[in-house]
């Protein structure tokens, strides 16, 4: 009799063990889905069994495994930091291609070709005035075209600046869900697939933003930090960032009066724009100050397009103005055809324009050789200039000087936008790798829940058969004498 109960009892407990893995299974069904989950597993140990000993055998369940890995797990949160940093800057150097017209039929390629076009036709007619006009007319459309230019770039550079400020403030709302893990992570010790799982989706979702590692502490709390050592979450404290534009002032500024550059600040107002060298932020922040600073200029370079600008006014004027505006004893010298602000080299772009006060008898044709045309031909020359010739920025006319800038332009985006299709499928890869570790295959699942309801189902056999043999010794055993 005694051997019959011990029996129950493992029977009993065997219905536990196949109920807890039955639960564990349907909990990984369920949860198939939810992002940053990682299947869990029940081990089923056989136990010993010698009756002579008073070992009586079966199977019990101990708690449920976690798959999760930890290292597909890093593997899969690099190469999303890696892409994020090559989808943000093919995104944005998309939208500082549009405003270069590769054609040359409209923007500042064209209206460069007209002006040139135009001294070519007053070299002609050094006393047309209708030529003349044409001169200013062109040299108009080329200061504002200028102008359109730096000033859609400087839009786009506000734009990005508020992305960045955007894009720090998801950062910051993320370490406080993992703050809360940590919170709750002292609070209730323990796994818990549950909370990991928010976890592990809270730090997907940071991959996708920025650069940064994470430390498990011997508390079960997480620790995140930037790659750089910079914190975002400590246990249960939390370092928010922030961001700003401002001129750079270290190294020591050389153009004080410069474009602003986009910087992120720690929790302490430390400028780490450096460190943040990957992800969406990572991105954003390499367009906006390298990308865009090579262009407007900023605290250490004058920008591109002042640069062209500036060789633009500073070319034209030199000629124009060393010339006379006829060949007659006497004659006046020219007149400057731009003017720009000369105060601030990174700010030639924005102020430059026609000279308010040039008319068309003040375009001076002639050469300081008394040539009749000479300058107007000079003028014309500037086109197709090369080498070191006058007018020439490294050694590139100042049309194909502007061809570069919109070449490297369009260079960014091709590399940003290749990196990116590329980076799609190493993330793809690890993510595979990684499911393939801890996801759920709703497909074993479905074997595993089988399999369990059918040992359930035994167990449950052999409990009711052996409950039918206990009444049944019972009913046999003779009433007691009174």
């Amino acid at each position: 009799m005694s051997n019959l109960l011990a029996s129950m009892s493992v029977a009993g407990n065997a219905l536990d063990a196949f109920q807890n893995a039955l639960s564990t299974t349907q909990n990984n069904v369920t949860n198939s889905s939810t992002a940053g989950y990682a299947k869990q597993t029940v081990n089923l140990t056989a136990q010993s069994s010698n009756l002579a000993d008073g070992l009586v055998g079966g199977v019990t369940a101990q708690s449920p495994i976690d798959s999760r890995d930890q290292y597909a797990e890093e593997s899969v949160q690099q190469a999303t930091q890696t892409l994020g940093l090559y989808t943000a800057q093919s995104d944005a150097t998309s939208t500082l291609q549009s405003y270069f017209d590769v054609t040359g039929s409209s923007g500042l390629s064209s209206a460069l070709t007209s002006l040139f076009q135009s001294f070519s036709s007053w070299s002609t007619s050094p006393s047309d005035t209708t030529a003349r006009q044409s001169v200013l007319t062109a040299a108009d459309t080329t200061a504002k075209a200028i102008n359109s230019l730096d000033s859609s770039l400087s839009a786009e550079a506000g734009s990005l600046d508020t992305e960045i400020g955007s894009t720090v403030g998801q950062i910051n709302t993320i370490e406080t869900q993992i703050q809360a893990y940590n919170t709750q992570k002292l609070q209730q010790p323990g796994n818990d697939a549950g909370s990991d799982a928010q976890l592990y989706s809270a730090l997907d979702s940071l991959s996708a933003l920025v650069n940064f590692s994470t430390v498990t502490q011997s508390d079960g709390t997480v620790s995140v930090v930037l790659s750089s050592g910079t914190p975002l979450v400590l246990g249960t404290e939390t370092y928010p960032l922030s961001s700003n534009a401002s001129v750079s002032t270290t190294p020591t500024p050389v153009y004080s009066s410069s474009p602003t550059s986009g910087h992120v600040l720690d929790s302490q107002g430390n400028d780490i724009t450096s460190e943040i060298t990957s992800g969406k932020l990572g991105g954003l922040l390499d367009v906006r100050n390298r990308v865009l600073g090579s262009i407007l200029g900023d605290s250490q370079q004058q920008g591109s397009l002042n640069t062209l600008a500036q060789t633009l006014a500073d070319t034209v004027n030199t000629i124009l103005e060393s010339g006379t505006v006829s060949s007659a004893t006497g004659a006046a010298s020219g007149s400057a055809l731009f003017t720009y602000d000369t105060t601030n080299a990174t700010n030639v772009a924005a102020s430059i324009e026609l000279n308010p006060d040039i008319t068309t008898d003040e375009l001076a044709p002639v050469d300081s050789s008394g040539n009749s045309n000479g300058n107007a031909n000079a003028l014309a020359a500037l086109e197709n200039a090369s080498g070191s010739a006058t007018g020439t920025i490294g050694g590139l006319s100042m049309v194909e000087y502007f061809a570069s800038i919109a070449s490297a332009v369009g260079t960014e985006n091709s590399t940003a936008s290749d990196n990116e299709t590329a980076q799609q499928q190493v993330v793809s890869t690890a993510t595979t790798l990684r499911d393939t570790v801890s996801g759920v295959s709703q497909n074993q699942e479905a074997i595993n829940l089988t399999a369990f309801e059918k040992d359930y189902q035994g167990a449950a056999q052999v409990l009711t058969t052996l409950d039918a043999m206990c009444t049944t010794l019972m009913n046999m055993m003779p009433p007691a004498s009174t």
